[in-house]
């Protein structure tokens, strides 16, 4: 009988690439990824079946399911390094950041760390480490709500 399942299996490589193609239909029916991985091993396995037909059987599924442990873990790498740069990149309904490295100019004299600066056609209010003049060159160089935090352009 032992026999009889490895021939079946090592003559036919024909198991894996079903297997894989069933997965990877099932996972387009389903959203949660973890049946890509599986049939993406099974068709890996099903290319080595059809290169090795010596292996058996036992060995075919040893195979399958480290490619399956391998190749999720190289796809969850890929989301981890994919995640820490879009990090600093995620700025969802916060459109003042677009106004940090902005340069404008100081339209009520900044005292005592509070003014305001003129961007297009209004005015924000603007926070700044020193006190400086109207007309005074500046950069927004943080925002905090809808105040600007400016530092003189020299």
């Amino acid at each position: 009988m032992n026999s009889l399942l490895d021939s079946f299996v090592i003559s036919s490589s024909v198991v894996f690439w079903t297997l894989g193609g069933l997965l990877l239909i099932f996972e387009l029916l389903g959203t949660s990824g973890y049946a890509l991985w599986s049939g993406l091993a099974a068709i890996f396995v099903g290319v080595m079946a059809w290169l090795f037909p010596q292996l058996s059987w036992s060995i075919l599924w040893l195979l399958w399911a480290i490619a399956t442990l391998i190749i999720a873990y190289l796809w969850w790498l890929w989301l981890q390094s994919r995640s820490r740069r879009q990090q600093n990149q995620f700025e969802l309904n916060q459109p003042q950041s677009e106004l940090i490295g902005l340069k404008t100019v100081i339209v009520e004299p900044i005292i005592a760390g509070r003014g305001r600066v003129k961007i297009n056609d209004g005015s924000w209010l603007a926070n700044c480490d020193q006190d400086l003049p109207a007309g005074t060159l500046v950069e927004v160089i943080a925002v905090n709500g809808l105040v600007l935090h400016v530092q003189q352009i020299a």
